[in-house]
């Protein structure tokens, strides 16, 4: 579909499901969601409008676009199997990408040859789809897992529990936002429970950190109440065991 705009209902995220489009100057009322289904990177609706007519629409989070066709039911002019067969192949590049994701979150040194060589997947293939992943921000950056412990200038980390009043229009996000725009903010997630956000912050001590809770972050626009946990000690990270050091007795931090 070209120039398609589709309005839609979002809850905790965008586009949960779509409410109407407009194609080709045609505004079509969506009656039925007759499926709804997720692949990598992407929502699916098959859906019938008020008029009777199916189409299958799909939203990429990574593009952040919509797509469209419209499916032809048997017995007429076009070929009804056209959109299946697109279907599969849309399907099995997403089944590779996940493989290629995760070959290279647990090492991001490997290389496209490799991988090819891993998962049979053709080389050439390979490295097009990683960039695709690059463009679309599906790879946001190569980490390396560093143990602090073993070097010198270890920082210091902690765990910042905030409760927020979300806003009209924008929920969550525009605070959120806010937040995770201080270079402080190594990590901010959205949770359930009796707190809104947790924050991950480091800083060179406990002091530098105390201090951006109470000179930046508590007074921003919405935040209701801070906890703050320091991190004594990190037993396992990404799936890694960190070897310890020396036994660090656990002492209560209020801030």
């Amino acid at each position: 579909m070209n120039d398609l705009e589709v309005k839609c209902y979002s809850g905790h995220t965008y586009a949960e499901r779509p409410k109407s489009f407009l194609w080709e100057g045609m505004e079509y009322e969506i009656e039925e969601l007759e499926r709804v289904w997720q692949e990598p990177g992407e929502r699916h609706f098959q859906l019938r409008t008020r008029d009777n007519k199916l189409f299958h629409l799909w939203y990429n989070e990574w593009q952040k676009q919509w797509s469209g066709v419209e499916i032809v039911r048997s017995g007429q002019e076009k070929n009804p199997k056209l959109l299946p067969s697109l279907t599969r192949d849309r399907r099995r590049s997403g089944e590779m990408l996940k493989e290629i994701l995760k070959i290279l979150e647990n090492d991001a040194r490997v290389t496209a040859k490799q991988i090819s060589t891993m998962t049979g997947i053709p080389r050439g293939k390979v490295a097009k789809l990683i960039k695709q992943a690059e463009k679309d921000r599906a790879i946001l950056k190569y980490k390396t897992l560093i143990n602090w412990e073993k070097v010198e200038n270890e920082q210091v980390w902690a765990l910042i529990e905030v409760r927020i009043t979300p806003q009209r229009d924008v929920g969550y996000d525009a605070i959120a936002k806010r937040i995770y725009l201080f270079p402080q903010a190594r990590t901010v997630y959205l949770v359930s429970g009796t707190y809104d956000l947790l924050v991950i912050v480091t800083g060179k001590t406990m002091h530098e950190v105390a201090n951006f809770v109470s000179q930046k972050l508590a007074p921003v626009e919405g935040v209701q109440e801070t906890t703050t946990h320091f991190m004594l000690k990190r037993y396992k990270e990404d799936g890694e065991i960190l070897e310890g050091g020396e036994e660090v007795k656990r002492q209560p931090v209020i801030l």
